[in-house]
This record gives structure tokens, C-alpha cells and sequence, in this order.
């Protein structure tokens, strides 16, 4: 269902962590032991957990800002894997870094990201805490399923999500 917002209000706020490695078997997993909070589907509650037991406050704090978004199949969750911009897909499965000479042969997203969704913009305080944790789980190793790695986080990102409706004439 879609929620709708005031004109010209974004839908979600989305903390990017970029890394080097395809997101969608930690992204859960990450995202519970950063903030506290799982989808539906369960994944991460040990690193949910863990999370409210080592900063309470922190994730009191953030369930408050956390938004949880219906993925593709209907399931809430407060997370999604997202493409990094510095890679790139051939379609086939194979991902690698863009170059200028290899930008055509991975012209589809590489989902090397995580998207944590918020309804509003945590304090400069809170996000501190978030990078942290981040870099804490990605050194020591992450994964769901037993495919638990070390991961490099490359860079954090804000960005602003928008769902635009334009009515067609037929």
C-alpha cells in the first residue's frame, strides 16, 4: 500500500553503506545490529538482539525512526539491498568495478549496497553511532545462512526516496 505524503515531502530517507561485495546476504543482518530492528521475516534477530542489549537508548532512539517498507513480496522490513555506483552487472551474475573500458560490458546496477529506511533524518549523534557499528560488524564478519565474511564498507551516503505518479492520457 502506499502511503501518501505532504507534496513535495520524500517517501523515506535512505542511509546508504556502500561496500565491495553483493549486499543481499548481509544486508538483514547488518541493519539488525546497527539499529535494533528486523522485518518480518525474522532474519537478524540475533544481531537485533545484541544491538538492544549493547546501546538501548540508541535503539529506542532509532525505532522511533526506522520505517519499515514493504519489499517486492509484501514483507515489511526496515532494509533493502541498493546499487553502488561504482559497480556494475553484465546480466549474467558477473559484477566488477566500472572502468572507462569495461563501463558497456556491465551496463545493469550492482546491488553492492544497503539501504536502512527512515522516516525522518537521525541527529548527527545517532548516525556517528550507526557508521560505527557498521564498521564494527563488516570488520569482524557478517552473513546469514553460515555465509558469514568480512565485508569493506567504501563510503556512507544520504538520499531522499520520492515515488512520482504522472497520469497517463489514453
Amino acid at each position: 500500500m502506499i502511503t501518501p505524503k505532504k507534496r513535495g515531502q520524500p517517501d523515506y530517507y535512505l542511509f546508504i553503506i556502500d561496500t565491495d561485495t553483493y549486499a543481499g546476504n548481509f544486508e538483514r543482518e547488518i541493519c539488525a545490529y546497527i539499529t535494533g530492528q528486523i522485518g518480518e521475516c525474522g532474519v537478524g534477530e540475533e544481531n537485533a538482539k545484541l544491538a538492544r542489549q549493547q546501546i538501548p537508548l540508541i535503539t529506542a532512539q532509532l525505532e522511533d525512526l526506522v520505517e519499515m517498507v514493504p519489499d517486492k513480496y509484501g514483507c515489511a522490513r526496515p532494509v533493502a539491498i541498493f546499487p553502488n555506483p561504482r559497480y556494475g552487472n553484465d546480466g549474467h551474475g558477473n559484477h566488477a568495478l566500472l572502468t572507462k573500458k569495461n563501463i558497456t560490458q556491465f551496463p545493469w546496477p550492482a546491488y553492492y549496497s544497503v539501504a536502512i529506511f527512515f522516516n525522518q533524518i537521525p541527529n548527527l549523534g545517532l548516525l556517528d553511532i550507526i557508521k560505527e557499528r557498521a564498521r564494527d560488524i563488516a570488520n569482524r564478519g557478517i552473513g546469514n545462512y553460515g555465509i558469514e565474511q568480512t565485508i569493506k564498507i567504501e563510503g556512507f551516503r544520504f538520499l531522499e526516496q520520492y515515488t512520482m505518479f504522472k497520469e497517463l492520457n489514453l
